[in-house]
């Protein structure tokens, strides 16, 4: 294998890593858009080690794929805020990306591919609408919005909460905690959807208001049916962060051929798990997983169905 640190231009220089098996002749190509957060072209977050979208990369080059992942706006070498960037700037990022590896010399322009993770999961679909492309692969992301996506996550963190046993759980009943999460939460969105400036304050906290603002407004359901290349869409049992399940409405919204995996143990980001964690332990879940490899059941799936295309 090869790696090559890149860069190219859209609104100020953007900075990546191209991965490739050590051929000669042109190979099929595969573009990776990251989850959400301040994530580097690794996965990575200051001293959150994730390693995710490295290795994953590592993995694809071995089965004899070229990969290209880049550092989003405001992370890792991207000198912007970070705070600033909405959701259509992701999506135009990307766009450009896809240009950039499309022109590789060494790239098969016919056989390209995208990998979403994540919020790219919801970002795959707007780039590729209008682009020729041999697949998208969604990976741990569901037919929602976000808003649908933190709506589920804040259930299952009043559940969790309801379902806390011992003093601190009475405690917690006694002052009410779980109805101040969902008036909170209620109030967080409609602030989000009012919001006039792309940075607010809440609580003293900055927070990007654009980026949330902008997904709220994403219909991600329209999107995914206008999609003309095959469609991937895999989650694992054990992702806290989508429902496992919803990874079928992809499949009945996608018009084009497409299939959907659940893998058996694998979590929201590619690791296989044994354990059952709530939301409320989901630290407790990733501690560590920069250190383990991508699921082998994960990548022996998506193996299967890249061969079929590529």
């Amino acid at each position: 294998m090869e790696e090559r640190i890149v860069s190219f231009e859209h609104n100020g220089s953007v900075y990546g890593t191209i991965t490739k098996p050590a051929a000669k002749e042109k190979l099929a190509a595969i573009l990776i858009l990251p989850g959400s957060g301040p994530l580097d072209r690794n996965g990575n977050k200051g001293r959150i080690k994730l390693n995710l979208y490295n290795q994953l990369a590592e993995e694809l080059s071995k089965l004899g794929y070229v990969t290209f992942r880049y550092d989003k706006r405001g992370t890792g070498k991207s000198p912007e805020n970070f705070l600033k960037v909405g959701f259509w700037d992701l999506v135009e990022e990307g766009k450009a990306a896809l240009e950039f590896l499309k022109d590789q010399p060494f790239v098969d322009e016919h056989k390209l591919f995208i990998i979403g993770h994540s919020e790219g999961a919801m970002i795959a679909p707007a780039v590729a609408k209008h682009e020729s492309l041999a697949g998208v692969i969604l990976l741990a992301g569901a037919a929602e919005t976000l808003h649908e996506a933190l709506l589920s996550q804040r259930k299952q963190v009043v559940d969790a909460l309801n379902n806390l046993g011992g003093l601190k759980g009475k405690l917690l009943q006694l002052i009410n905690v779980t109805k101040k999460i969902e008036k909170q939460g209620s109030k967080f969105d409609q602030k989000m959807l009012e919001a006039k400036k792309d940075v607010i304050r809440i609580q003293g906290a900055r927070v990007n208001a654009k980026w949330f603002k902008e997904h709220y407004e994403y219909n991600v359901r329209e999107v995914l049916q206008h999609i003309k290349c095959p469609v991937l869409a895999v989650t694992g049992s054990k992702d806290l962060q989508v429902t496992p399940e919803k990874v079928h409405d992809i499949h009945e919204l996608v018009q084009t051929e497409s299939e959907a995996v659940v893998i058996p143990n694998m979590n929201h980001i590619l690791r296989h798990q044994e354990e059952d964690y709530s939301i409320l332990q989901i630290k407790k879940a990733y501690k560590g997983s920069g250190e383990k490899p991508i699921s082998p059941q994960f990548i022996e799936a998506i193996n299967s169905w890249l061969s079929r295309y590529a």
